[in-house]
């Protein structure tokens, strides 16, 4: 059996486990089958979390990739487990990112500067030659960007209804221009400093909150528009709080995280 925790941030949820729990699992396997809502425990991810304060990630499809929200529901985790408390740095997916955990339950994290470089979105440069920057694409403008992952950020109007978000959003997911997939964030301005987001993960689909993608999206925006400082970007399952003095500058991320439920899980 493996101990777990169901956990989330704006709705954003997680099976975390220990690494010391999985010492020889197939943890894209185990992504899978945990992460399936019918069978398993239902989740857009798994967590997992060593005391050295080490994470990695996997989408329910089975593959790894890097997490915002999943690095502050490990925070949170961390300090519960009395293994860091504070400001600390947690390792993941090859870097190093600084988290702030509050007594009120507000998590901090701060990640790299964002990259429009179609070299590290990536892009496939036989498809595109430069950025892809505020281009009229799929109903609105579109722009992909790095914040640790592959994002593609279309500033519409209007959100989509549910039959463009569900029809269109799987094919820009695969689009070849894209050769490591991309996550979609459909976005829309609100007011100055609000965003509206509907999420498309790649690996994962439909999802209530991304960290990464809210990221991406207040950079697009931040960009187009010149504003610094705090941006709010409304998820589906809640807001997360961005911070930006500039565009190209760390991003500061944060929201609050819960455990929803604990348990077990027998490996099939």
């Amino acid at each position: 059996m493996i101990p777990f925790w169901k956990v989330e941030a704006v709705g954003n949820g997680f099976v975390l486990v220990h690494a010391s729990d999985v010492v020889g699992v197939d943890l894209a396997c185990l992504a899978r089958s945990v992460c399936e809502p019918r069978f398993g425990v239902g989740a857009d991810g798994l967590l997992v979390v060593s005391p050295d304060l080490a994470l990695r990630m996997f989408n329910p499809d089975g593959t790894e990739d890097f997490c915002g929200n999943g690095l502050r529901c490990a925070a949170w985790h961390i300090v519960g487990q009395g293994w860091a408390e504070g400001s600390f740095v947690i390792r993941h997916h090859g870097i190093d990112v600084a988290a702030c955990v509050h007594l009120d339950g507000m998590v901090e994290v701060t990640l790299l500067p964002a990259s429009f470089d179609p070299l590290l979105v990536p892009l496939d440069l036989g498809l595109h030659s430069g950025e892809l920057w505020m281009e009229e694409r799929w109903g609105g403008l579109a722009s992909s960007v790095s914040t640790g992952t592959t994002h593609t950020v279309i500033l519409v109007e209007s959100l989509p209804s549910d039959e463009v978000f569900f029809s269109l959003s799987p094919q820009i997911e695969n689009d070849p221009l894209f050769p490591d997939r991309t996550s979609v964030m459909w976005t829309q301005v609100v007011e100055p400093g609000r965003l509206k987001l509907r999420i498309w993960e790649r690996g994962a689909g439909a999802t209530q909150g991304c960290g990464t993608g809210s990221s991406a999206a207040a950079v697009v925006y931040a960009r187009s528009t010149g504003h610094r400082g705090r941006i709010e970007v409304e998820n589906p399952g809640g807001t997360v709080l961005i911070t930006l003095p500039k565009w190209d500058a760390p991003i500061t991320m944060a929201s609050v995280t819960s455990v929803i439920f604990p348990g077990s899980w027998a490996v099939k």
